[in-house]
């Protein structure tokens, strides 16, 4: 769940003294009644600073629609308290012949340009479909979407070294289609073709930025393999895709064709980052971050390499359904989520392992800061530095206090694309390797699988590719009915694999200390002092 999903099902639990509150709960299912929703409404206007009416809560009924709205409402807020600079919002048709790329897409052509055989940016994904699917249908539902949304038939071309998007016109979209039903172990042979098509290199001049395989394994069992290249997509978008490719298998004249398509945001994106907007984000974020902020440095296994190759590889972990449920209490209890309790716990382990009271980590944020932007397809992923001081030798009660105000700080001020930051706040020398944080954290929503008409089961597999790394460290926690499964990435030019590992064990053990002993100093905790015996480390720092 995200931070209002958290919020929500924190006031759900309290309200209706509900144990099990999920995304796909309804208020009447859990025993609400409609003076409970008021009640709701209140508290959604005291603790999140947003009026929203009970009769739309009402209509919303599931927590999941209750979010979205309450998301909708709070970005309403902020945009009509935004300074005048530049346009209101996006609006549909308002760009040039040759359209800019967004910042987030500045960037990932850029980095495509230095090394063009790269599948660092691919983003596989892998649909699992059981029932009776039919093959015909299934394409020309993709052909649909693909018609609908103009950013998945873009393609990316320079003119005097500055790249701009091209548009084509809506044609058929082919959908590969191989049976293996014939193969001995076909589970074994559709992971090969997947593993084929999540590494495939895009050319981004002349490709577009999806390529897609249907294999049949049995006649009850397909997967629709698809690889996209993020220059067109985020995370968020991937679940607007499929659940959008799920209502046109069962309708082909499901939905309408989108007012604001991706080119229109990105020109308005230009336009708005400029001016009183652009000095404001960035005079925000020099008061946070300092002029030229340096990056944690970790201890690393092995020194830092003159150039990235960026491999990478993982190590997993999963916090059991008990411990999962103490975390999310906890956090409860000092009015914060289980994204930020975790989060708490990684900054104090890192600052232990670091030897710092300062500690920088990046965070992925929706960058769906306005209403009209909540259904768009596109990147409009930012990455956004929260920075935490442990100075005072702070408990983990007033950690977790230290970290949600970094967060929804940070948060708020998400609308400045990290490259702008780093332009604006960092040295050339300094933007040599990974400015301003080389670890990432990252808390996943929990997911919810697209409905295709007719078909028993469909689940939607996201796993990426396992052997990248973008950054030193990443840490991705994902919430499911087992608990909360952690996985650690990380470089392998600068770690081996028992480091990270050793750290994630320590980091369960810290979540378990931190909360079972709150109120002492949290840099006391051992399992915070986390150091990998038998292996002399080096501590290589650029700067």
């Amino acid at each position: 769940m995200g931070f209002v999903e958290e919020e929500l099902a924190q006031m759900w639990a309290e309200i209706l003294d509900a144990t099990d509150v999920t995304l796909g709960s309804h208020w009447q299912a859990l025993g609400g009644r409609p003076e409970a929703v008021r009640t709701l409404a209140d508290r959604i206007d005291e603790e999140l600073g947003t009026r929203v009416e009970p009769a739309g809560l009402l209509g919303a009924g599931t927590l999941e629609g209750m979010a979205r709205l309450v998301r909708g409402a709070m970005a309403a807020r902020k945009a009509a308290a935004a300074p005048a600079a530049g346009p209101a919002g996006p609006r549909a048709g308002a760009r040039p012949e040759r359209p800019a790329l967004s910042f987030a897409q500045q960037r990932l052509w850029f980095m495509q340009e230095i090394d063009p055989g790269t599948t660092l940016y691919n983003v596989p994904t892998v649909l699992r479909l059981r029932g009776a699917l039919d093959h015909d249908r299934l394409g020309r539902a993709l052909t649909a979407l693909v018609a609908r949304h103009e950013v998945l038939r873009t393609t990316y071309r320079a003119s005097s070294g500055v790249p701009h998007q091209v548009v084509a016109a809506p044609g058929e979209f082919a959908l590969p289609y191989t049976d293996l039903t014939a193969e001995a172990r076909p589970a074994a042979e559709a992971a090969r073709v997947a593993a084929d098509v999540g590494a495939y290199v895009f050319d981004l001049a002349a490709d577009l930025p999806l390529r897609a395989h249907l294999l049949r394994l049995a006649a009850d069992d397909h997967h629709l393999v698809i690889t996209f290249h993020h220059i067109a997509i985020d995370g968020w978008s991937v679940e607007i895709f499929f659940r959008e490719l799920g209502e046109l298998y069962g309708d082909p004249g499901a939905g309408v064709a989108p007012v604001l398509q991706y080119a229109d945001y990105a020109v308005w994106q230009r336009e708005r980052l400029q001016g009183e907007s652009l000095d404001a984000l960035t005079a925000h974020w020099r008061a946070v971050l300092g002029d030229d902020p340096q990056a944690l440095a970790v201890p690393t296994d092995r020194p830092r390499p003159r150039h990235r190759s960026f491999r990478g590889a993982v190590v997993t972990r999963v916090l059991g359904p008990e411990l999962t449920a103490r975390l999310r209490e906890f956090g409860r209890s000092e009015r914060g989520t289980l994204n930020m309790t975790l989060l708490a716990g990684f900054q104090a382990l890192l600052a232990g392992w670091s030897g710092t009271d300062d500690v920088t980590v990046g965070i992925p944020v929706a960058g769906r800061t306005r209403p009209e932007l909540q259904e768009l397809l596109g990147c409009l992923i930012n990455m956004v530095p929260v920075r935490v001081g442990l100075g005072g030798d702070p408990a983990f009660r007033g950690l977790l206090a230290r970290t949600r105000t970094a967060l929804l700080d940070a948060s708020a001020q998400q609308e400045l694309p990290f490259d702008k930051l780093v332009e604006a706040l960092v040295s050339r020398r300094g933007r040599d390797f990974l400015p301003v944080f080389r670890v990432m954290f990252s808390f996943l929503k929990e997911q919810s699988d697209p409905v295709f008409a007719g078909l028993e089961h469909c689940s939607l597999d996201l796993t990426g590719p396992q052997d990248t790394a973008k950054y030193d460290l990443s840490l991705y926690a994902q919430e499911s009915g087992a608990g909360v499964a952690l996985t650690l990435e990380y470089d392998t030019d600068l770690f081996g694999p028992e480091t990270p590992a050793a750290l994630l064990a320590a980091y369960e053990q810290t979540l378990h200390d931190a909360i079972t002993f709150p109120d002492g100093p949290v840099l006391d905790l051992p399992a915070v002092r986390f150091r990998q015996s038998g292996t002399e480390r080096n501590t290589h720092r650029d700067r």
